[in-house]
């Protein structure tokens, strides 16, 4: 008989719960720079993290439940085999931890969607197939929490087999579902959102080692999309302790400690790309730490582009056939103090005209022009 470590309640919901609080203090920090430092608007990032944290606190909730209804003592298995309840309790176990399955998925794919939202920000217009790439990742990411879902909701019908504890009741035929059906939603659910985390941790790396920016800032980057690993690594990690355990050993605590562990983590890593604006604000003077807009940088007669693209500036050579108008190019880009300088330069132009040169009611009887009668 395999032996597994069995987490007490304690040590489960503790490491829950403090995992979220730690997101909850990150998702606070970068929503107090955006809305009272900064004073922008929310962005739809912004949006999908508040979600996912609230998709992980309803998540953390069941834990409470199963502690107050001693199902996570160390002896019980997730068969329910120790477990001393009534009836009734087995059959509210049984639904809690069928519904638990909601809010588990829904903050998995939050977490992508948030960093997906991310991503649209970070990637430039001009890289026209790194954005196809970009959008195909959203779809099958969308496209498998939907999957998820129906999954979940039909592989047993009608739903209340999923938490039936009888064989067979009068007038009926079997009542509960197939032993393989939750085997099938953990195995299909795990290979969906795995597959998703590898798309989504591989498409900043087709970017960021074009990004021009400090030495210090890029390790930051790199640090910071890098730890999805371990978010990656702690849902391998649950996917084959639980696959490859007999169903009759397992622990019901330990599936609760992995799952928490897994999509916890992946919350974390999820909202700490929102930090970026304490990034930007640290960076030297010359860079625009308030705008998304396209900056215009250049003392040659060929100019380079550069792209802001949520703080992060990317140079790109102009095609040789381009023609860039600079005298018209550059307001569209400049900064509230260069316009401020176009405009004052503008009207120095003009005084000395009016000072140096005819004025207006002389232009008009210049010699050479008709004279009315």
């Amino acid at each position: 008989m395999a032996h597994f470590p069995t987490p007490k309640a304690v040590t489960i919901i503790t490491t829950g719960w403090v995992t979220i609080l730690t997101a909850g203090a990150v998702i606070a920090a970068s929503l107090h720079l955006r809305l009272n430092i900064q004073g922008r608007k929310l962005l739809i990032s912004d949006v999908f993290l508040c979600l996912a944290w609230c998709a992980a606190v309803a998540t953390a909730s069941f834990d409470i439940q199963f502690t107050v209804m001693g199902a996570l003592k160390q002896h019980i298995k997730i068969t329910l085999d120790g477990y001393d309840g009534s009836e009734a309790d087995v059959i509210l176990v049984m639904r809690l931890f069928w519904a638990s399955s909601i809010p588990f998925f829904t903050t998995f794919y939050l977490c992508k969607a948030a960093l997906l939202a991310v991503y649209v920000q970070l990637f430039p217009v001009f890289m026209h197939y790194r954005r196809m790439l970009l959008w195909a990742a959203i779809v099958y990411n969308a496209l498998a929490y939907l999957a998820s879902m129906i999954l979940l909701f039909s592989i047993c019908l009608p739903l209340s087999k999923n938490w039936a504890v009888e064989d067979r009741i009068v007038g009926t035929t079997n009542v509960m579902c197939s032993a393989s059906s939750p085997a099938i939603v953990f195995q299909v659910g795990w290979a969906l959102h795995f597959f998703g985390d590898i798309l989504v941790f591989c498409l900043p790396w087709l970017i960021i080692p074009d990004l021009k920016i400090r030495k210090a800032l890029k390790i930051g980057v790199y640090c910071t999309f890098g730890l999805g690993i371990i978010n990656m690594t702690f849902s391998l990690v649950r996917f084959i302790t639980i696959q490859t355990a007999p169903i009759d050993d397992l622990p019901f605590g330990l599936v609760e400690l992995w799952s928490e562990l897994d999509v916890n983590i992946g919350l974390l890593v999820a909202s700490l790309p929102s930090l970026r604006p304490y990034f930007r604000s640290s960076r030297k003077a010359g860079y625009s730490d308030k705008s998304d807009r396209y900056k215009y940088k250049s003392t040659v007669v060929t100019p380079n582009r550069i792209s802001c693209m949520g703080g992060f500036d990317i140079m790109t050579m102009p095609t040789i056939k381009e023609n860039v108008d600079l005298e018209h190019a550059a307001p569209s880009c400049s900064t509230p103090s260069q316009k401020w300088e176009n405009e004052t330069a503008g009207s120095g132009r003009r005084a000395g005209v009016l000072r140096h040169g005819a004025s207006p009611s002389q232009q008009r009887k210049r010699p050479g022009h008709p004279k009315s009668d």
